[in-house]
C-alpha cells in the first residue's frame, strides 16, 4: 500500500485518506470508522506518522551544539514578546509543538519558559527517553482527537 510521490502530490488529502478504503474495496453503503480501518490496514494514521516524525527532527536538533543556526533561532524566537500582531495566529513548528506539548499527560510543559526548554533537551539527550516522549505525545494527542477535545489542533 505505498504512495507514487506523484500520485501523493496530484491527489488530495481527502483522497489520500480514503485510499485505504479503496484497496480494501469498501464502498459507500458500507461504514467503517476510522480506527476500525486503520486496525485492518495494520497502519497509524497520516498525521500521527508526521507528527512523530516532527518530534524525531525536533530532538535531533536539540542534541546538536547550541550555536548552530537553528537552535539560535529557536532561542530566539521563544523569547516572549508582549506584541502580537493584528490577525490569525501564524502557525509555526514552535507553535505547533508546543500544541502537542500539551497532550503530554503528567507535567504541563511549553516551549517559552527556558527551564521546560531545557527539560525537553535534557530528556532529548536520552534517546530511549526521548522515543518514549514521542510515544507519550502521540497517544495524548491521538486521545484528545477521540474524545472531541476542542483544544487539540493535529492528527
Amino acid at each position: 500500500m505505498g504512495f507514487d510521490k506523484k500520485q501523493t502530490r496530484t491527489d488530495s488529502r481527502h483522497s489520500i485518506e480514503n485510499k485505504p478504503k479503496r484497496d480494501l474495496k469498501i464502498q459507500y453503503p458500507t461504514k467503517i470508522s476510522n480506527r476500525s480501518l486503520y486496525k485492518k490496514c495494520g497502519e497509524v494514521p497520516l498525521s500521527r506518522l508526521v507528527l512523530e516524525s516532527t518530534w524525531r527532527l525536533f530532538g535531533h536538533i536539540l542534541r546538536r551544539d547550541p550555536c548552530i543556526p537553528a537552535n539560535e533561532a529557536m532561542q530566539f524566537y521563544l523569547v516572549e514578546n508582549n506584541k502580537r500582531p493584528r490577525g490569525r495566529p501564524i502557525t509555526t513548528l514552535p507553535v505547533t509543538l508546543n500544541n502537542d506539548l500539551k497532550h503530554v499527560p503528567g507535567e504541563k510543559m511549553t516551549l517559552t519558559p527556558q527551564k521546560d526548554l531545557d527539560l525537553i533537551r535534557d530528556i532529548a539527550e536520552n534517546r530511549d527517553e526521548w522515543r518514549t516522549f514521542i510515544a507519550e505525545i502521540g497517544r495524548g494527542a491521538a486521545e484528545a482527537v477521540r474524545s472531541d477535545d476542542p483544544t487539540s489542533e493535529r492528527l
